[in-house]
């Protein structure tokens, strides 16, 4: 009789964790993802000044009468002009916070809100006026020179009272022209400003929505096969070819990766030097590495045991 009493009291046991379990999965799914209001996202404008000019020209005659000889008309001309300026202004991204709410949405992990949702995070920025630089690179009788255009989004999230819960900076950049010399063969590529501004818009879109998504459910593998990992992120956020930094643990290290498949909701990847990556735990964290971080452009030489 014990013994059956025992029996059923594991039984209930096991039910109880088993309904707390269902319980947790279920308010998880009601919780769903995290809400963000995006606020306001200004940028600095491109202005121009007009001189504006306006006036009018009105003439009137007058008649005199002269003793014994007739009359005699006199006209008189009277002017008048001034002049204005006009300074025409234009924000360069003006479309940056709808793009901004586009990527966000498209990650799966945040549910953009409208303004005023209780309890919602507001993601907030401003973006630097753009600049411009140039690299050049010469070879013997060859020359090149590279043209720029390179801009800064400071951005920051707060509770729905005002607090600061993360905050972070991205810089883009776009190449606007370059030149070629080698001698015989000259060439030359330039884009316009509002292609450059339009790519630029999109970019930073895009690496805004990884930071501020990264951070609120962090990049992580899901999955791992010797050779290549999975993560928890697609495309867009997580596209092809893309540069992320693994951790290998104490042994391994950091290992530089590319991501050779992304669809939606997960990427491959697979270490750039073919390296195994059996020590990537599952459920570590993994680091995105933007265009413009050293990261992704800096050569690296592996480590190899030298011959005794």
């Amino acid at each position: 009789m014990r013994a059956v009493i025992a029996g059923r009291c594991a039984l209930f046991a096991l039910a109880a964790v088993a309904a707390t379990i269902v319980a947790a999965a279920d308010a998880s799914a009601q919780a769903g993802p995290t809400r963000v209001v995006i606020g306001s996202f200004t940028s600095a404008q491109t202005c121009n000044t007009y001189v504006l000019t306006s006036g009018a020209v009105g003439a009137s005659a007058s008649h005199t009468r002269v003793w014994g000889v007739g009359s005699r008309t006199a006209l008189a001309f009277a002017a008048a002009w001034r002049q204005e300026l006009v300074r025409d202004c234009v924000d360069n991204f003006s479309q940056l916070r709808a793009s901004i709410e586009a990527a966000l949405g498209a990650s799966g992990r945040v549910t953009v809100a409208p303004r005023g949702t209780p309890g919602a995070i507001v993601l907030t920025g401003r973006v630097s006026p753009v600049g411009t630089s140039s690299s050049s690179r010469r070879t013997g009788e060859e020359s090149e020179t590279v043209e720029a255009a390179e801009v800064t989004v400071t951005f920051s999230l707060a509770d729905g009272r005002g607090r600061s819960l993360f905050g972070n900076s991205v810089v883009k950049r776009v190449e606007s022209g370059a030149q070629y010399d080698g001698g015989s063969i000259q060439m030359s590529s330039s884009r316009s400003q509002g292609s450059a501004y339009a790519q630029l818009q999109r970019d930073l879109a895009f690496a805004v929505s990884r930071a501020v998504a990264f951070h609120l459910d962090p990049l992580r593998v899901v999955g791992q096969s010797g050779r290549r990992i999975r993560v928890n992120y697609g495309n867009p956020l997580v596209p092809l070819g893309a540069t992320v930094i693994l951790d290998a643990g104490l042994e391994g290290g950091q290992i530089r990766g590319n991501v050779i498949a992304a669809s939606q909701g997960f990427a491959d990847v697979e270490s750039e030097a073919g390296r195994d990556l059996s020590g990537v735990q599952i459920g570590s964290v993994v680091t995105f590495a933007e265009a413009e971080d050293p990261a992704s452009n800096m050569p690296r030489l592996e480590r190899v045991d030298l011959p005794r």
